[in-house]
């Protein structure tokens, strides 16, 4: 098992974006134009033809990033990121979640009773990664540390 904590991590969210435009397409290509690596990327289940999506990038690409919606927001007036910046990434991966049910509701219970804000979350088959605040940071690192180490 390894657990790995990034710093200086900013999430940016999108919500309500209507089902039948490009608007998440449309700016993850304009991410990526401007040289800006992302990493966790989430999408809701659409409801009603509206869904929402974010991705997590380096708190030092925010420049880039700024400069990437003002231009969105002059093709498509409903472009208006929620931008949360200074947070830490902590991934937590092991075979273990391949073989056993729960882990994922131990963290997550873990994560609960500290009271950490939890801003995104991805998912892979042996890994989970989450973005919290980084006020809650070094509680989260320990206590996970503690139930895994």
């Amino acid at each position: 098992m390894s657990i790995q904590v990034t710093e200086n991590v900013s999430a940016v969210s999108f919500n309500n974006v209507p089902l039948n435009k490009t608007i998440m397409e449309d700016t993850l290509t304009a991410v990526a134009k401007a040289g800006i690596n992302i990493d966790m990327i989430s999408m809701t289940v659409p409801t009603s033809e509206i869904f929402s999506f974010g991705f997590t990038l380096s708190d030092e690409d925010m420049p880039k990033l700024l400069a990437v919606v003002k231009e969105l927001k002059a093709k498509e007036s409903a472009i208006v990121p929620m931008i949360n910046s200074g947070n830490r990434k902590i991934v937590i991966k092991t075979s273990d979640m391949e073989t056993q049910a729960g882990f994922a509701a131990r963290v997550f219970e873990m994560l609960n009773r500290i009271e950490a804000m939890i801003l995104l979350i991805t998912t892979g088959v042996d890994e989970i990664s989450v973005l919290i605040r980084e006020s809650d940071a070094e509680t989260a690192e320990a206590e996970l540390r503690r139930m895994f180490g």
